[in-house]
């Protein structure tokens, strides 16, 4: 997979979001910290750990079981996320806090794509020159204050969206954050890098689109 990004703001600044291609070009890692970003690295290892263990058929033991309404692939990327969330609850957040993370991970396997997420994410698919939502947290909420959502490593529990879509060569996928703005289609684009605008007033939005290529 690969991707290109764009963000702005006016007024309030949401905290910088980190976008990572790994894995040989599978697995599109997204991290927001909320504290300091010199935990992303050890975020990072804890998803990219477990998930490569996974596809080289190692056997890998987590206290976490499968969701039988997931398939495998996003299973996986669900149980990455809730490593990386019991390491962080129980390590580095287990006196004070220091870090917490909104996330998504997003792996592509043959014709699957699988993604799961916490915190302020939208997932879409460009279908027939429309967009079709997948998941959308967090839009609805802090209309007057930019707070995070939800956040990974710091409470006891935390609430995963996860799913996985038909994804094949063609196929764009679109995932953004944004605060008093909407992101939407623009069907007359010259260009992959223009085919979504943003209306925001005051507002702050990322996003990135995805292609399989």
């Amino acid at each position: 997979m690969r991707f290109f990004t764009r963000t702005a703001y006016s007024g309030q600044k949401l905290v910088s979001t980190n976008i990572l291609n790994l894995l040989d070009n599978q697995l599109i890692l997204v991290v927001r910290a909320w504290g300091s970003s010199e935990y992303n690295q050890k975020f990072t290892d804890e998803v990219v750990h477990y998930i490569s263990s996974t596809q080289a058929d190692l056997e890998v033991t987590t206290p976490f079981g499968f969701q039988e309404n997931l398939s495998s692939l996003a299973n996986r990327t669900r149980v990455s996320l809730l490593l990386a969330h019991d390491l962080f609850y129980k390590n580095e957040n287990k006196n004070e806090y220091l870090v917490g993370f909104e996330a998504s991970v997003l792996f592509k396997s043959k014709n699957e794509l699988a993604w799961s997420s916490v915190g302020r994410f939208a997932i879409d698919k460009i279908i027939d020159k429309r967009l079709h939502t997948f998941v959308k947290n967090g839009s609805d909420l802090d209309v007057e204050v930019l707070l995070p959502v939800q956040l990974i490593g710091v409470e006891k529990e935390i609430d995963i969206s996860s799913g996985s879509i038909d994804m094949r060569e063609d196929d764009k996928i679109v995932i953004s954050s944004n605060y008093k703005s909407e992101i939407y289609l623009n069907n007359d684009a010259e260009s992959a890098e223009s085919i979504i605008d943003v209306k925001t007033s005051d507002g702050v939005y990322w996003f990135s689109v995805i292609t399989s290529d």
